[in-house]
């Protein structure tokens, strides 16, 4: 979190002190071109962050085009080299791989056009990548991965055991959110003796691929006691780990005996298993709300107002007992 962290408040200090890509626009919102460079936008949260963005935007007179990439890095450059080319007034990204983002956006600096992330911050620490955004919407990874490393020693605890092997299955690796989140679920799994993340997998928030993984990664460890937990960095991806498990016979759910699965960003097939006992926790993120914000930064920038570097939204962890009053807004 400290690494974070760092990189977020020079991020300020540079909004507070220094001269950016851009200057604010001096005009109004009205008619504005804005292009959005998104990872799959059929992933459910990609899907509904940028239908929020849309929708906001647009109710602020914007004109929106939303570009989708399959976390594919050289689609997205091209796509953002081809906007460049078509004089859009702002960029909103997701970042797809943060080695690959940073001459991308240096262009996009050139040209003079402004950019807001989304989804996954700037984490490099070349010269100059804190000068290429000027504002970063969405949610503290690091924090993340804290509180559900924290759940899960929890509920390991709850079911009795001493010591766990737990396995995660990451989103992209080469965006920045999933080794942040790593890095904070396996610093918080480590606080406690006994308690073990054995292996990550790269499943690039995919279900289909988190499944297999996680069939693979229960055959490849039952020769060494079995896995007692599994991290989806993801409530789709946690599913897949669930499917996997009853597919091999594997009991989940949170009781003695019991393989251990929590997950991330609230999603309806989470909220789904956590009423039935196979989850044991998520954790609080909303896409619809991150999308509006990031809207108001668009909105901000037109107006002629400098928008702040980072809008931090929080989170909160979501287990059985909270469960109720997170239901709606998370079943996307």
């Amino acid at each position: 979190m400290q690494t974070f962290m760092r990189i977020l408040c020079g991020a300020a200090l540079l909004a507070a002190g220094a001269v950016g890509a851009t200057q604010p626009a001096s005009a109004d919102a009205k008619d504005k071109r804005v292009a959005v460079f998104m990872g799959p936008t059929q992933d459910k949260y990609l899907g509904a962050l940028s239908g929020s963005f849309k929708t906001n935007a647009e109710g602020h007179g914007m004109k929106v085009t939303v570009f989708s990439s399959p976390f594919d890095p050289a689609l997205q450059a091209q796509q953002i080299d081809d906007a460049i080319a078509q004089k859009y007034d702002l960029f909103v990204v997701q970042i797809i791989s943060q080695r690959a983002i940073i001459p991308v956006l240096t262009r996009v600096k050139n040209a003079n056009i402004p950019v807001l992330l989304v989804v996954a911050p700037m984490v490099g620490n070349e010269a100059g990548a804190q000068d290429l955004y000027m504002n970063y919407t969405g949610y503290d990874d690091m924090v993340f991965g804290q509180l559900i490393g924290e759940a899960m020693v929890a509920a390991q605890k709850a079911a009795g055991r001493a010591s766990a092997k737990i396995a995660i299955l990451a989103g992209s690796m080469a965006e920045g959110k999933a080794p942040l989140r790593e890095k904070a679920f396996r610093d918080a799994v480590a606080k406690t003796p006994g308690m073990e993340v054995v292996v990550t997998e790269d499943v690039k928030w995919n279900p289909a691929m988190g499944e297999r993984a996680a069939g693979q990664l229960l055959a490849r460890f039952a020769g060494q006691g079995g896995l007692n937990g599994f991290y989806g960095m993801n409530d789709v991806v946690a599913n897949g780990a669930i499917q996997a498990a009853e597919a091999a016979g594997v009991k989940v759910g949170t009781g003695s005996g019991d393989l251990i699965v929590v997950g991330g960003n609230c999603q309806a097939p989470g909220i789904k298993n956590m009423e039935a006992g196979k989850q044991a926790a998520t954790l609080l993120m909303l896409p619809v709300e991150e999308g509006k914000l990031a809207a108001q930064r668009a909105k901000e920038y037109f107006e002629g107002k400098k928008p702040e570097k980072v809008t931090m939204l929080k989170t909160e962890t979501i287990t059985k007992a909270n469960l109720a009053q997170h239901a709606g807004p998370c079943s996307y």
